[in-house]
C-alpha cells in the first residue's frame, strides 16, 4: 500500500568539490535544512529539475529532471531564497 506524505519543495544552491547544483529539494513540512541533511535514512539527496554546473567557470554541463547525491559529496546547501544578489 502506498502512503502519500506531503512535502514541501524548495529551490536550493548545492556546491561540491566541482560543481554548483541549482535545483528543488523536497523536505517535510517544518524540518530544517540542516535536519533534513544529517537525519535521513538516505545516504543520498533527491534533486529535481537540476542545472549542473562546473564550479570553476560556471559552465553549464547538463539539466536533468531528477538527480541522486551523495550527501557527503555536498560542501554548501543552502535556499535560493536566502541569497543576497
Amino acid at each position: 500500500m502506498y502512503v502519500k506524505i506531503d512535502k514541501e519543495s524548495f529551490e536550493v544552491v548545492i556546491l561540491t568539490v566541482s560543481l554548483k547544483i541549482v535545483g528543488t529539494v523536497h523536505r517535510l513540512p517544518q524540518e530544517r535544512l540542516t535536519d533534513f541533511m544529517t537525519k535521513s535514512n538516505s545516504d543520498y539527496l533527491p534533486v529535481t529539475d537540476a542545472t549542473i554546473f562546473f564550479l570553476s567557470d560556471d559552465r553549464m554541463i547538463a539539466k536533468t529532471k531528477f538527480l541522486s547525491l551523495n550527501r557527503k559529496d555536498v560542501t554548501l546547501i543552502l535556499p535560493s531564497s536566502e541569497m543576497i544578489k
